[in-house]
């Protein structure tokens, strides 16, 4: 495998995320959890952070276009 294919390869992978829905174990409960409108700020701000010390331009794609796959988990 050449340098060529392996920046491609690198790339497809960067441009991708999966996702993997669990359940939180009780070890993982918030001692002060947040809801409503307090919660969707602290996601907002989070992710204007992320995306400011990515130094990335923050995307506009629509929501459905997010680039993600959810993979269920199997037994193991």
């Amino acid at each position: 495998m050449g340098d060529a294919e392996r920046r491609e390869r690198a790339e497809a992978r960067r441009s991708r995320v999966t996702l993997y829905k669990t359940r939180l174990a009780s070890s993982h409960e918030d001692p002060e959890p947040i809801f409503g409108a307090e919660a969707v700020a602290l996601v907002q701000r989070l992710t204007e952070e992320s995306w400011s010390l990515s130094r990335q331009a923050t995307p506009t794609y629509a929501r459905i276009a997010i680039p993600c796959r959810f993979v269920p988990r199997h037994p193991r």
